[in-house]
């Protein structure tokens, strides 16, 4: 009997009003190779984890083809988190102050997604400037005779410009991404407003990855996050909630207590840089020693089962000015004590500390947990390490992909590196591929699109090139996970495949004997009298 691995991938969709399934069947076509023939092998099952009657599980069987192949992908269950239904009474003029605030600000800290309506609105407010006090409208405004009134109405003039290029843009470009965009405002505005509707989409993510971790039929082995747009916001905060109280389940019985790849895991982090550009080397090795950390933990007792996380096209790069705080709320402040993970986290402060710097070890996650066993008068106490509740990107990898912006206006506005802001342990992917003429794109279909490449991550499945978005997302996923999940499964499964040859061998030699005794049976008929 097989003991096949069961993993789970759980998609959050992106801003806008998006229908139940529209992207997971996107993302699990891009996401699966397709065999031989041309076609994914994967079915839609009934799904009880979230109770939404809109809502399917597809199920990719391990083997979609040939069993004497190597395993494509372990036995995967792929789940939509829908949460779309959950934003509603959006207003456009949430997305004011945030245009106001990156329209105010030095070019070098403008988006660089955003770099091109930065220009376009400024040439604009310049342009009114210079007519009211210079050009077509000299002499023409109140109070012309009079320089001071002239210079403040033409002042005046640029800001009522501003307002309008606000009111513009959301007319202008397509509803679905201003109307979009501003979910992406009012999922983190702290207002009491949306107070209600954050807490209900963060409630339900949290609620359905739960229910993952205590499945019992099937049992899984490993849990993928993917988020498109604001859906990695959403896993973001999802894995950051739930490593925090999920951490301080670490078993308590007798038995192994050491965290096993901690070493290994700091050594990693500590070689990296703290700022970008960082070697892609560096950033794997990192990885590795993630997926080492990861199993480590769970020996020691603690039941998270999340393993990677892939972000695509988030505006996530420019979160410092989204959430927007001063003293104690801005997002330095947030990040220095912790409040928002990073990946590698935050130093933890500890004693522990300098018993490792000898070894070139400058970055420290854990602390040391006590625990007393047995009765009273004959307790042992026990000492162990444990991860801290800001470290949950020390085991859980983070990839993140995005279609980079050419000139400052070709490509996808919303999308870009997470390293600056989130960390150097980011495997940041600039795709590069998918451009007109490659398979699945079409003159309006194609990552250079100015603004709707937003939408395009998961719409070029059949694009198997290196540089190409469903490469990069299936080499993020590492689907064929068994060999390091679970080595007694392939153990197991190469006992079955001996037995299966054992078998084929004996039936062949009975073969052989029935047919060398038809032979002799042959042979005696023959014989003449």
């Amino acid at each position: 009997m097989r003991a096949d691995v069961r993993q789970a991938v759980v998609v959050i969709h992106g801003m806008g009003e998006q229908l139940p399934l529209s992207t997971l069947t996107g993302f699990i076509d891009t996401a699966l190779a397709p065999g031989e023939d041309g076609t994914r092998v994967y079915y839609s099952r009934p799904e009880s984890v979230t109770g939404s009657y809109e809502s399917r599980r597809f199920l990719a069987p391990r083997y979609p083809a040939d069993r004497d192949q190597p395993e494509w992908h372990a036995q995967t269950d792929v789940f939509e988190y829908h949460w779309a239904d959950k934003m509603q009474g959006n207003r456009l003029d949430d997305l004011w102050p945030t245009f106001r605030r990156i329209l105010l600000q030095w070019p070098t800290r403008v988006p660089y997604g955003l770099k091109g309506l930065w220009v376009i609105a400024w040439a604009l407010i310049l342009w009114t400037v210079w007519a009211v006090l210079w050009g077509p409208f000299e002499g023409k405004v109140i109070g012309a005779d009079n320089p001071l009134t002239e210079a403040i109405t033409a002042l005046v003039s640029g800001g009522l410009v501003a307002a309008a290029l606000s009111y513009l843009f959301s007319r202008v470009l397509p509803r679905w991404l201003t109307s979009s965009f501003v979910d992406v405002v009012r999922y983190l505005d702290t207002s009491p407003r949306s107070y209600a509707v954050r807490r209900d989409i963060r409630k339900g993510l949290v609620e359905m990855v739960q229910a993952l971790h205590d499945s019992t039929a099937p049992r899984y082995d490993r849990i993928v996050l993917v988020g498109h747009s604001l859906g990695a916001f959403i896993a973001y905060d999802g894995i950051a909630y739930l490593w925090g109280t999920m951490n301080a389940k670490t078993s308590r019985r007798t038995g192994e207590h050491e965290l096993d790849g901690l070493l290994e895991l700091e050594q990693a982090a500590s070689a990296l840089p703290d700022r970008p550009p960082v070697d892609d080397g560096l950033v794997d090795a990192y990885q590795d020693a993630q997926r080492g950390l990861w199993s480590g933990i769970r020996r020691q007792g603690n039941p998270w089962l999340i393993t990677d996380f892939i972000s695509a096209g988030t505006p996530m790069y420019f979160a410092d000015q989204l959430l927007h705080g001063k003293g104690g709320r801005s997002f330095d402040a947030r990040i220095e004590r912790r409040e928002l993970p990073t990946c590698p986290p935050q130093d933890e402060e500890s004693d522990y500390n300098n018993i490792h710097r000898d070894r070139g070890v400058t970055r420290f996650y854990s602390w040391r947990k006590t625990w007393w066993t047995g009765r009273k008068g004959a307790r042992k106490r026990s000492t162990y390490r444990v991860l801290y509740e800001g470290a949950p990107f020390a085991v859980v990898r983070w990839t993140n992909l995005y279609f980079p912006v050419k000139w400052g206006l070709f490509g996808d506005w919303f999308g870009g590196s997470l390293g600056p802001l989130f960390g150097t342990g980011i495997k940041d992917v600039a795709v590069t591929g998918n451009t007109q003429g490659r398979p699945g794109t079409k003159p309006w279909r194609h990552r250079l699109m100015p603004a709707v490449a937003h939408s395009y991550y998961f719409r070029f499945p059949e694009d198997d090139a290196e540089d190409s978005v469903a490469t990069q997302i299936r080499q993020a996923l590492g689907l064929a996970s068994t060999s390091w999940l679970r080595p007694e499964a392939v153990a197991a499964d190469d006992e079955t495949d001996e037995a299966d040859e054992a078998d084929e061998a004996v039936e062949t030699e009975e073969a052989d004997e029935t047919e060398d005794a038809d032979e002799a049976e042959e042979a005696d008929e023959t014989v003449p009298f």
